[in-house]
């Protein structure tokens, strides 16, 4: 027997090992056939022989060499070494394409990831012969693990068609099921929460009630003009609807609706309300999401209009590895208050955020870091501002179904002016602000779809104007339920 016969019978026999190897198990990890079968068509062995019209031409050493190297890529796929044997194959298919070498090739390509390659040349071997239906299971597996659902169940059910043998048939109806599910579903979520906290300064005033003047003169503060504390009932809901198309890259829609509110139990014209909708198209791919959320809000204060929102965020988040990403975003804020005392602090505000994170143990532990660069322009120069933000946070899931949460941040505000009430009692130069913003929470879950959160929130605001220097402390608890 010459070395180019044995080059063909060793192939062929290994291809029989292959289909009893691998077609024994399902595409999806799954039994399909107790005796699996590989007879070559006419039409598969005249493509054969073409290929060996064309080895004939080679030197005996020339065919040697390849005959070892396709024996070391068997080798290293056997030994689930896909990426290693997959560059062997690639070269010995420039030479030899086989239909055995192609089916060795897509098969390591769809191991090895490169599922786009697994798919040309299962597709290649069905177009010389259509009846190779454990070809096609392999090609449905190919597109299945791109996401390509509507082809992975075509070629199922172009095998279903050819009356294959009752496990084969069972599994495909099961995988079939399995890809209905995931083509195309929509992923509700919903959270209440009930709670009370105590904060230090619900009017966010100064801690004096005598405040000197540039001018030289005083003013004294009301009481509720200075720093007052109360005892305060929050609730807090948010909703998700998000469809998710079903494919592993691709388009999803996110529309989510949220309310925020304060009733103080002593000073009710703190009391504060906000309610904001917005829809955003998500791109996934492999490396990156991006989000195109907009949407409208609406502010009452005290129990009246406060102001009107249109709000645009675009972001962007590229995965540099699994653990390390970098964040990216763009915020539009037009608020339109109602009040006509307040006509002045009509604004509109510009907010870009970057900054990377970092995702340990599967994603149960994240840190983040950020900085954001603000730009507020207001119908009255003294409530618009140029400023910066700096932050990081941690959040943690521990055992016993707990998740930690802290976050701190720190901001510059330099404002265009002062303020109207400032500009009043004789404060004429620019105003300055610093602020530390320190967060922590805990979260237990109860039951299923209880949960229970102690919080801790404290927020100092340094200003040149000392009508404008306050801090407060706030720390509570709150019980809900999510979905």
């Amino acid at each position: 027997m010459n070395r180019l016969d044995y080059l063909f019978k060793a192939v062929g026999g290994l291809a029989v090992l292959a289909f009893l190897a691998i077609f024994s198990t399902a595409a999806f990890g799954e039994e399909f056939l107790a005796k699996p079968i590989y007879t070559k068509s006419a039409k598969a062995m005249t493509h054969d022989n073409k290929i060996r019209e064309k080895l004939k031409a080679m030197a005996p050493g020339e065919v040697a060499a390849l005959d070892k190297k396709l024996a070391k890529a068997l080798e290293l796929f056997y030994e689930h070494e896909y990426s290693k044997a997959l560059p062997l194959l690639k070269e010995i298919a420039q030479q030899a394409d086989t239909m055995d070498v192609k089916f060795w090739l897509g098969s390591c390509a769809l191991r090895a990831g490169e599922v786009d390659l697994a798919i040309a040349k299962f597709q290649e071997m069905l177009t010389i012969d259509p009846e190779l239906h454990r070809v096609r299971l392999e090609l449905a597996t190919a597109y299945y693990k791109a996401g390509r659902y509507g082809k992975a169940r075509e070629e199922l059910k172009t095998v279903l068609a050819s009356n294959p043998p009752e496990p084969v048939r069972k599994n495909i109806e099961r995988l079939l099921s399995k890809i209905s599910e995931m083509s195309g579903r929509a992923y509700p979520a919903l959270r209440l929460g009930v709670g009370l906290q105590h904060d230090s300064n619900v009017s966010a005033g100064p801690e004096d009630e005598l405040i000197r003047t540039p001018v030289g003169g005083q003013i004294q503060l009301q009481d509720t003009q200075k720093e007052v504390s109360d005892w305060v009932g929050v609730i807090h809901m948010g909703g998700r609807l998000l469809f998710d198309a079903g494919r592993p890259n691709g388009f999803m829609i996110n529309t989510a609706a949220s309310l925020y509110q304060t009733h103080n139990l002593d000073h009710h014209k703190f009391d504060f309300t906000y309610f904001q909708v917005t829809a955003a198209p998500w791109w996934v791919a492999k490396r990156v999401i991006f989000k195109l959320p907009a949407g409208f809000g609406k502010a009452v204060y005290g129990h009246e209009p406060l102001y009107t929102r249109v709000l645009f965020a675009p972001s962007v988040e590229y995965f540099l590895t699994k653990w390390l990403s970098i964040s990216g975003g763009f915020t539009y804020l037009d608020d339109d208050y109602n009040p006509y005392d307040r006509q002045g602090q009509t604004n509109t505000n510009r907010i870009w955020t970057v900054g990377p994170k970092l995702y340990f143990n599967e994603k149960k532990q994240v840190i983040s870091f950020f900085y954001s660069d603000e730009n507020l322009n207001a119908e009255d120069d003294g409530y618009s501002y140029d400023g910066f933000s700096v932050g990081a946070s941690l959040f943690i899931k521990l055992p016993w179904d707990l998740e930690c949460y802290l976050r701190y941040v720190y901001s510059e505000r330099d404002h265009d002016g002062q303020p109207l009430p400032a500009r009043r009692f004789g404060w004429s130069y620019d105003r300055e602000d610093e602020r530390h913003n320190l967060y922590v929470g805990l979260t237990k879950g109860v039951w299923k779809h209880v949960f229970g959160t102690v919080y801790f929130n404290w927020l100092d605001n340094d200003s040149n104007t000392e009508l404008y220097d306050f801090d407060k402390t706030i720390y509570g608890f709150s019980i809900g339920v999510r979905f």
